[in-house]
């Protein structure tokens, strides 16, 4: 065995979403290896900060590769933290590469290797009745002060009433739903250790609820302590406070668009009309930046459409966050604005990273858990764009 192996394991134990879930949750770097005895040559994975950053899978390379391997049933696997040099092919989130990848190979696009008897069912794999299913981050019980049990079909959470709970996933799956005029909707559906709860439990009182919670089957929840979460919480230097509120800001407003979008209500031209962007979808380079006037708009383009995502105010942030990759800009959206009335500042990325890296590892995994959210959320409202135009 390498000396630098940090993690290995069987696919028939854990699949290749677990293990690049897992990866991604602690931020590593390093390159995962796949043998299988189906195949002389092994498959890898180039992982820098806990996003694969290339691949290789026989002939194919980048995100080919990696998709090919989601068909990689049998076999086994080993990552070794080690310094990366590979170029940087892949610029997709880590969370759409997983739900795409085991969306194609349910679909039948992505070929199996192994017998197909031997393949079980991902974690993160969508299930037909609901939206993709989530798992978390490995659980941390320290700050768990209490348990509860919902057996299933019991709402955890209203949409629109008022709470401050926050739970940990310990056993179970819960649908998170948005209730419309024109019926309920499943956004996701999340696993062990995802989170149920947003910041705004802990940093201000009178918290209403975005959306309801309903147990999918029996759930065994652990009661995070608030208290501990909130002294933290104010604890922390104002940028990576003010950041983290505005994530959670951003999931509220991408569960929106993607509503608007299910029922055909989107309206696309308030977003880019007599706007320039600010950052361009796929952008290297980008920055992080303090909105201190005016708007900006999140816009994802999939082939010839786009698809609005988020409006941001005053407070909120865009660009590259140096510990998260949540699916939009710079890699998979761009950001608009009226050039004439927008002010932002920059914001170091070394400080934040210095900062975000002080925290308990509850915290770490609940912002995880954020930026997984608005990555899946914004999946689902490609994914509703697509199945409308399907329907014309």
């Amino acid at each position: 065995m390498n000396p630098n192996t940090a993690l290995s394991g069987n696919l028939n134990f854990l699949h290749l979403g677990d293990v690049l879930q897992l990866l991604g949750s602690n931020g590593v770097t390093g390159i995962l290896r796949i043998k299988s005895k189906y195949t002389s040559n092994p498959g890898l994975i180039y992982i820098e900060k806990g996003n694969p950053i290339n691949a290789l899978c026989g002939s194919e390379s980048g995100i080919d590769a990696i998709y090919a391997l989601f068909g990689w049933i049998e076999g086994e696997f080993e990552f070794s933290s080690e310094h990366v040099t590979s170029e940087t092919a892949i610029t997709k989130n880590r969370m759409e590469i997983i739900l795409d990848g085991l969306r194609m190979l349910d679909d039948g696009q992505i070929k199996k290797l192994g017998p197909e008897s031997l393949g079980q069912p991902s974690t993160f794999l969508s299930d037909k009745t609901g939206g993709p299913l989530i798992k978390g981050p490995l659980m941390d019980y320290m700050y768990i002060v209490d348990e509860e049990e919902f057996d299933k079909g019991r709402h955890i959470v209203t949409e629109k009433m008022h709470g401050n709970w926050i739970w940990i996933i310990m056993e179970g799956l819960v649908d998170i739903v948005k209730e419309t005029p024109d019926g309920p909707v499943t956004m996701l559906t999340l696993s062990d250790g995802s989170f149920i709860g947003s910041v705004a439990s802990f940093s201000r009182e009178g918290n209403i609820r975005s959306v309801t919670v309903i147990a999918r089957s029996h759930v065994h929840l652990g009661v995070l302590d608030s208290q501990r979460l909130a002294t933290e919480f104010s604890s922390m230097s104002p940028e990576l406070r003010g950041i983290i509120t505005s994530l959670d800001r951003r999931l509220r407003q991408v569960t929106d668009r993607a509503t608007d979008i299910y029922f055909k209500k989107d309206h696309l031209e308030e977003f880019i009309k007599d706007k320039k962007p600010l950052i361009k979808q796929g952008e290297k380079d980008a920055k992080l930046f303090n909105i201190t006037q005016g708007e900006a708009f999140v816009v994802r383009q999939v082939d010839k459409e786009y698809i609005p995502l988020a409006r941001l105010y005053k407070g909120d942030f865009f660009g590259r966050l140096p510990f998260l990759e949540m699916g939009h800009e710079p890699y998979t959206a761009s950001v608009f604005a009226s050039e004439e009335n927008i002010k932002f500042s920059e914001v170091n990325p070394d400080d934040l990273q210095q900062n975000h890296d002080g925290l308990s590892i509850t915290f770490r995994n609940f912002i995880e858990n954020l930026g997984t959210c608005i990555s899946a959320t914004s999946n689902q409202a490609c994914i509703f764009l697509k199945e409308a135009g399907n329907k014309k």
